[in-house]
């Protein structure tokens, strides 16, 4: 019998010991908060872009905690560290991280960490930092898993890492193997032990494209300096003004995409950089401003990718008397 699949029934072993002895009322995990409904219903295209995290936020999702033990991922802020005898390191960047809480007594228990539904794309990458330490030398384990349907594949394994003196953050990353755009879900599965020393932290998780993008249709893209366009074929790529050179003040364009009926729009920002919390780029689910935002963005940003319901959006790019930036563009596809 392979490591893995011993591993594998001895997870679901626990599981299911711990159902049977009523320690975890069914539904709590699927129903601990209105938010965690809103997010599982999120799109598969849109649910994309809305994996990227840094736990500043406070919150996992659209990542949710669904470990069936006594221990569970929360997010944690360095300042206020639940275990002081066996403290995380400094992140490289920020204050708050993703860790495996356990109780009082310290138990042991396995961790799921699993995304929704979401669209991968060949060609993407998933990376992210981790800290893992137990008192013996692979005491504790941190897989990172794809499912497809019922096909399980492990991307990572880190269980290596699982040392008494590993006392520092370690960034990985590993390709999404997909050969077309294709419904997955990835989930990290963990068993953190009982020991004062036994960890596991999670932080700065990032999906996103590794192919650069290196056609562009000329005609569909403004000329530089266009403000705003209408667009109608099936595909296109277009930008802020004067992109990739900053865009102008008090500007405010508009670029309304319809596309045949019955079709939806994938619109995917390639590059996004505008004054933060001064110029903001809008995208609303129908040709007036009147429509639901779908997107509202501001700042720098990376894999901003949005779905409309319907064959129409309006972009609206808007800045401000002062400052600017390099712009953006983005793509459009029908779906």
């Amino acid at each position: 019998m392979s490591k893995n699949y011993s591993f594998k029934l001895f997870l679901a072993a626990i599981a299911i010991g711990i159902c049977f002895a009523g320690r975890v009322p069914a539904a709590s995990t699927i129903n601990k908060s209105e938010r965690d409904k809103l997010i599982l219903d999120v799109d598969p295209l849109s649910a994309r872009a809305l994996l990227n995290n840094d736990f500043e936020s406070g919150f996992e999702e659209p990542w949710y905690d669904s470990s069936p033990s006594t221990v569970h991922w929360i997010v944690e802020d360095f300042s206020l560290q639940s275990e002081l005898n066996n403290p995380v390191p400094a992140p490289s960047a920020g204050s708050k991280y993703l860790r495996a809480i356990r109780n009082e007594q310290l138990s042991s228990g396995l961790l799921i960490l699993r995304t929704v539904t979401f669209t991968a794309f060949p060609g993407d990458e998933i990376s992210f930092n981790f800290w893992i330490r137990s008192r013996y030398t692979g005491g504790n384990t941190l897989d990172l898993v794809l499912v497809q349907g019922a096909l399980e594949t492990t991307l990572l394994s880190l269980s290596s890492y699982s040392t008494s003196v590993n006392k520092e953050w370690r960034p990985t990353s590993s390709p999404i193997p997909v050969t077309e755009p294709t419904e997955v879900t990835l989930v990290f599965y963990a068993y953190c032990g009982g020991n004062a020393e036994d960890a596991i932290a999670i932080d700065d998780i990032v999906v996103g494209s590794t192919i650069p993008t290196t056609t562009i249709p000329p005609s569909t893209t403004p000329l530089p300096g266009v403000c705003g366009g209408n667009f109608s074929e099936p595909s296109g790529i277009f930008s802020s003004p004067n992109y990739p050179n900053p865009y102008g003040n008090n500007e405010i364009c508009e670029y309304m995409i319809q596309v045949a009926q019955g079709n939806r729009i994938v619109l995917n920002f390639l590059e996004f950089s505008t004054e933060s919390g001064a110029d903001y780029v809008t995208v609303y689910d129908g040709l007036t401003t009147a429509s639901p935002v779908l997107v509202r963005a501001s700042g720098l940003s990376t894999d901003l990718l949005t779905t409309s319901s319907g064959s129409s959006c309006l972009v609206v790019h808007t800045s401000d008397g002062a400052n600017s930036s390099r712009g953006w563009s983005a793509t459009y596809a029908t779906a």
